[in-house]
């Protein structure tokens, strides 16, 4: 980030220092950033600080009064930023990009320190009668840009779609919906700003937030957790020195005794857009869990990672609900996570206080490459856009003795076994003349789950168009190929799966056992994704009444 900064910004970095150790502080904190600008010259800031008044002397002071008096330290002394500081020159390059500048200069400092509103040079810059939005519109005309009236530019100079997302605005505009209260998180490695800091982190420096308690999912809060059924155990987080209660244990659901300190709970989780993926039932056991305990839930969305526009797949029975699928929503559901967690509490019945973040500037079209939003791998096996690009399909792959990929480095687009003759298989696919998608041949060779250490014959999902491209059918129609070629050797997985001791681990994931005795019976792929339609149809009349993009 330094390297964008001007040299006028170098220095009040190095004054800021100064100061810091000329007062005695052990961190540099955002109020000796403000005497740091104070203490350049520069033909922007220093004409607005002397229009206002403003002294460095009595600045100095207010400052000194606002901490213990402690006895100055040698200049020479290295001293880290404080949290105060780290926001404030996180949100000096937010103000830049927002400006669409290259550099980052003593005007976006300004601004920077103007957004912490909670701090002391932000009162005394408002004193002086500095507001953000005037100082904002000051600095686009000096570098001639525009700025939008929602304060949000329409892409990033890459032009990738700028994206706010809930937990950004929860902390920067809606931060009162936590101040006052005990707060819990339930987040993972995911879980991050577009600056790419964690935001538990984010939650434990705020002085406005309490936090208390951090929830983890299935993988665990890190996602090191590589397989399925491989519990995590409630532990202590290494850099906040909360506790870390998982919710992939005995228990999925938070206890009473978790939630003794929790006034509200805090969702910010990626999700794939796929009904065959745990973490939005995890938000739908803590909502259940704040029904039955009188607090709120606060769900912060996120995009929908393979856009909001495409649904598809067979709609779960509820005879086969699970932890892989709670609800009677399709394999591809085309939603977010907060209009996931509306339908849940209003339609299903879940029914507790819930507030939903929305993010800003977001379109159903949208896939996540087109938008500036971060992606951190949500769990191990989800490396990428592209493994969840293929998931809604290849994730039934879970459910066969067939190796869904696990244990390469592409995970959910490789399918094979050792027994499959990978030429023979994708002569067969390429027939089904699949849109949007290229089957090609492949031997790969796990290091771990099934056939870890064996050569498996298989293919890989080449996505050629993804506009075109369906995952739910191609997936199928790879595991349906497969069981038909090779009626001897192809196997389904046996139980227990996901916490599901009495069902055939297939049906658990398609959500119905239909889909199974249609390939034994040997219905045609056709017959198969007509049956899902009629279902789908009616899904997706209930599913508009819950958009918010």
């Amino acid at each position: 980030m330094f390297e964008r900064y001007t040299d006028e910004a170098r220095r009040v970095i190095f004054f800021s220092r100064y100061q810091a150790s000329t007062l005695g502080a052990r961190e540099i904190a955002a109020g000796h950033l403000l005497l740091g600008l104070m203490s350049v010259t520069d033909d922007f800031v220093t004409p607005l600080f002397r229009n206002a008044g403003m002294d460095l002397e009595a600045v100095r002071s207010s400052i000194r009064s606002s901490s213990p008096p402690l006895e100055s330290i040698a200049t020479h002394v290295e001293l880290p930023l404080s949290s105060d500081a780290k926001r404030a020159l996180l949100n000096a390059l937010e103000e830049s990009e927002l400006l669409m500048n290259k550099h980052i200069g003593n005007e976006h400092l300004l601004l920077g320190l103007l957004r912490e509103d909670a701090t002391v040079p932000s009162e005394i810059l408002r004193n002086h009668g500095f507001g953000l939005d005037r100082i904002r519109e000051k600095v686009a005309s000096k570098t001639n840009m525009r700025v939008r009236t929602d304060e949000r530019p329409a892409t990033k100079p890459t032009g990738k779609q700028r994206v706010v997302l809930g937990v950004e605005r929860l902390l920067h505009e809606k931060i009162d919906l936590l101040r006052g209260a005990r707060v819990g998180l339930i987040c993972n490695q995911a879980s991050v700003d577009h600056s790419l800091r964690h935001v538990a982190d984010l939650f434990h420096e705020h002085s406005d937030i309490n936090l208390t308690a951090l929830f983890g999912p299935q993988h665990g809060i890190r996602g090191d957790v590589q397989d399925n059924m491989i519990e995590t155990d409630h532990t202590v987080d290494a850099v906040t020195r909360l506790p870390i209660y998982s919710l992939y244990s005995e228990t999925r659901e938070p206890t009473e005794e978790m939630l003794k300190d929790v006034d509200v709970l805090v969702f910010d989780m990626q999700d794939v857009g796929c009904r065959i993926y745990t973490f939005v039932y995890t938000l739908a056991n803590c909502m259940r869990a704040a029904k039955k305990f009188g607090m709120q839930v606060i769900a912060c969305d996120r995009p929908n990672p393979i856009n909001g526009q495409q649904v598809a797949g067979n709609v779960l029975d509820p005879e086969y609900a699970s932890f892989v699928g709670q609800f009677p929503i399709p394999t591809r559901h085309g939603m977010t996570v907060g209009e996931l967690a509306r339908m849940f509490n209003e339609r299903f019945d879940i029914g507790c206080d819930l507030e939903r973040i929305p993010m800003e500037g977001w379109s159903r079209d949208l896939w996540l490459d087109q938008t500036d939003a971060p992606w951190v791998l949500p769990s191990p096996n989800m490396p990428t856009l592209a493994a969840a690009t293929v998931f809604p399909g290849t994730v039934h792959v879970e459910g066969t003795q067939l190796s869904e990929g696990r244990g390469t480095t592409l995970p959910f687009e490789l399918v094979g076994a050792p027994y499959v003759d990978p030429e023979r298989l994708a002569k067969e696919l390429a027939q089904l003349n699949l849109p949007g998608v290229y089957f090609r041949s492949c031997v790969f060779r796990p290091t771990f789950q099934k056939h870890m250490d064996k050569s498996c014959g298989g293919v890989q999902l080449h996505v050629t168009d993804r506009a075109s491209f369906e995952p739910v059918i191609s997936g199928i129609a790879v595991v349906k190929t497969i069981h038909d070629l090779y009626p001897g050797e192809f196997k389904w997985k046996l139980p227990p799966y996901e916490y599901e001791y009495d069902k055939n681990p297939f049906d658990v994931i398609s959500g119905t056992a239909a889909m199974r005795e249609a390939f034994e019976r040997g219905d045609s792929l056709q017959s198969i994704e007509e049956s899902w339609q009629a279902p789908l149809a009616e899904f997706m009349k209930l599913r508009a009444g819950y958009l918010m993009y």
